[in-house]
């Protein structure tokens, strides 16, 4: 109904189909009827007000008579926060891994250390580990960290070789053992991730846009190379009215969708790719423990500047399964000037954009027998010369995305209409405002600075939009 006056008339509506009891079906009168009447046939007053803001008209839950009532997030979550730290050095450790022992939902620490993650009740009884490239994992259970700010420190992992012990990685050997068991440590069937993705740009050291949204992530089996995994936008929210610096404003397209192709392993990407190894030197650089599990870091580089061959890094394979558990890559020097030509769209007059670097991290997490896409994070620098005016302008664009929860079994299904293309803007996917955006959801934490940048984006409109 709300979507056919929508085409109707050009008014959005936003709403929480569970307030607006969206599954009943309602009979409306035929003939001219005006959308208050409409509004009026569907809702209860006295459960449900609604405004209008530009073209978008919110659904919003009245407030109840009873004071001590409580959100549905008090009732059902537990929230644990705090700040991890290095036991020795006292030092914040970011991008830590937090999440509840032998389960798939979690979140990692912020840039300062600081993290915030939120429970269902159904597992207070259960155990929270947190785990860090290079140092050992600690357990806190959840019942003696809830309603309080705790401090988890880390120690560095020390490594106790035995005489006898002398084990030689070659890297071809490793990159073999990997290739033989993709169809065995990663998943054969359809999962549904529940995702955090956050998308930052810097303009001169900067904030001039955040936004954040949850997404759900229909992935397609990693043994099916032809089937993409499909994105569904969920709700967000952004800044606004933050003017740009010489009147340039940079916009990233495919935002969610673009990032999910960083899992590397799912899309066959050239440096682990069995047609395109022989164009890359591979070498043992060193081991480690990640996650608490022994791993070999294996390092790799184009063996010519062949313009197809724009990647190095650092690989990450465990070393009991074989699969690749990290990737540290980044474009080339040679690979960074055709990126210009693979990355940079459209230019205003006058103008010319050049790369400077391009940078990923990719992280899976072992659940159960299968390792999963965990984390992926995206570093874009660009200059831009405005030739008329003589003035330079850098930018600096920061996408990641974290896993917070997996779904197997009986899945739901994504229509064509919800799913999000590659040639959408994601900022341009919200348009709606609600105090209470997270709910339930577990996110990053936001670094000091940036959470200085968000509250000072609630001066302005903060805005949220929800799909369902």
């Amino acid at each position: 109904l709300l979507d056919s006056i929508s085409r109707l008339t050009k008014i959005h509506f936003s709403y929480n189909p569970e307030l607006l009891g969206a599954h009943q079906k309602i009979k409306i009168a035929t003939g001219p009827i005006t959308i208050l009447a409409i509004l009026k046939e569907i809702t209860d007053p006295e459960k449900i007000g609604y405004y209008l803001l530009d073209n978008q008209l919110i659904f919003y839950p009245m407030k109840s008579d009873t004071s001590d009532t409580k959100c549905p997030d008090e009732n059902m979550f537990i929230v644990v926060k705090g700040i991890v730290t290095d036991r020795k050095k006292e030092e914040p450790i970011p991008f830590c891994n937090i999440a509840i022992a032998r389960k798939a939902l979690g979140t990692m620490s912020n840039n300062d250390g600081r993290f915030a993650i939120k429970i269902p009740v159904k597992y207070s009884n259960d155990t929270l580990r947190f785990s860090c490239l290079g140092f050992s994992p600690s357990d806190i259970p959840i019942q003696s960290a809830k309603d309080s700010s705790i401090n988890v420190t880390l120690e560095k992992a020390n490594y106790h070789l035995k005489t006898v012990d002398v084990v030689h990685y070659n890297p071809a050997v490793v990159l073999q053992h990997f290739f033989e068991r993709i169809d065995k440590n990663y998943e054969n069937e359809y999962t549904l991730y529940t995702t955090f993705y956050r998308e930052i740009i810097e303009e001169n050291s900067i904030y001039t846009n955040v936004s954040e949204a949850v997404v759900k992530v229909l992935k397609a089996p990693y043994s099916n190379e032809i089937k993409e995994d499909l994105v569904k936008f969920i709700k967000g929210r952004k800044s606004s009215n933050i003017e740009p610096f010489n009147n340039i404003r940079l916009k990233l397209k495919g935002g969610p969708y673009y990032i999910t192709k960083l899992d590397v392993v799912k899309n066959n990407e050239s440096f682990i790719n069995p047609e395109f190894i022989q164009f890359f030197t591979y070498e043992f650089e060193k081991k480690t423990l990640l996650d608490g599990r022994e791993t070999v870091v294996i390092s790799f580089t184009p063996i010519s500047n062949l313009r197809e061959l724009l990647y190095e890094g650092f690989l990450y394979f465990d070393i009991e399964t074989w699969a690749l558990s990290r990737v540290e890559f980044s474009y080339t020097r040679q690979g960074i000037k055709e990126a210009r030509r693979l990355i940079i769209e459209k230019e205003p007059q006058y103008c010319k954009a050049i790369p400077t670097n391009l940078s990923y991290k990719v992280q899976y997490k072992l659940t159960g027998n299968n390792w999963y896409l965990l984390s992926a994070h995206s570093s874009i620098e660009i200059k831009i010369y405005d030739r008329e005016k003589r003035q330079k302008t850098r930018f600096h664009s920061i996408s990641e995305i974290l896993t917070t929860n997996i779904e197997k079994g009986n899945l739901e299904h994504f229509s064509r209409k919800d799913i999000f293309k590659p040639s959408e803007f994601f900022t341009e996917k919200i348009s709606s405002y609600d105090k209470r955006f997270w709910e339930s959801y577990n996110v990053i934490q936001p670094e000091e600075e940036l959470e200085d940048a968000i509250k000072n984006f609630d001066n302005h409109d903060l805005i949220i939009t929800e799909k369902q």
